[in-house]
């Protein structure tokens, strides 16, 4: 078991950030949880209380001042998170013909502006003890997507996001690694849910043929790698 580590993870509550957070927690990491609600039942999985090992941040990040409150309340905390992982994104339909500006503009602010935030103050957490000497390697992992490089019909804004996404992991690898942060990208398929074949039947097949293994990713797959990263 790991002990006294401490991840950020955002997007904490939909489907994947259950699965990340849950797995962090039981290899027994300090969860910092960032959420566009301040409540969710979906903490329930979570203890709260014990030995502080879950805190809950309301941020929405389409919003920078959001993001830097939230990271302002780590600083005043006196917390050194060691792992980041901007799993947080949005993922709607629209084709090009009626794709308006704002919704680009939010699309590219969630899945894109607010990773690189989010890398900017939690790389600038840590302070060097001395000049040019950085404390023990800390890790980001970005959540991309396989859209990145395999564009999907109606999803011009999502695809393009995530393939920025891509390229920004690997700047920003270059950039960070002397500072001794790495930093990775996961890009999953279709990641199974509750209901999706019923919901989307003709969707899954295609990625069930397209998958060597025949089936769809479970969540608990991706944030099993993400820990390992």
């Amino acid at each position: 078991m790991i002990k006294e580590k401490t991840v950020i993870i955002t997007g904490a509550f939909g489907q994947l950030g259950i699965a990340l957070s849950s797995r962090f927690y039981q290899a027994g990491y300090r969860l910092i949880l960032f959420s566009r609600k301040e409540k969710t039942d979906r903490t329930k999985g979570f203890s709260t209380g014990e030995k502080k090992r879950t805190l809950i941040l309301k941020a929405d990040l389409q919003y920078p001042e959001q993001i830097e409150r939230a990271f302002d309340e780590i600083r005043s905390r006196n917390i050194k998170p060691d792992v980041l992982v901007n799993n947080a994104g949005l993922q709607n339909l629209e084709s090009l013909e009626k794709l308006e500006a704002e919704e680009w503009d939010r699309m590219m602010a969630v899945n894109l502006r607010a990773p690189h935030l989010c890398t900017r103050f939690f790389s600038n957490l840590h302070a060097p003890e001395e000049p040019g000497v950085f404390p023990e390697q800390r890790s980001i992992v970005n959540i991309a997507s396989i859209e990145g490089e395999n564009p999907a019909l109606n999803h011009a804004h999502y695809d393009a996001s995530k393939a920025g996404l891509i390229q920004y992991s690997r700047a920003s690898a270059l950039e960070l690694g002397p500072r001794g942060i790495r930093v990775n990208c996961v890009s999953p398929g279709l990641i199974n849910r509750p209901g999706l074949e019923q919901d989307w039947p003709e969707g899954v097949s295609r990625y069930k043929a397209a998958s060597p293994l025949g089936r769809l990713v479970e969540a608990e797959e991706v944030a099993e790698t993400v820990l390992f990263l």
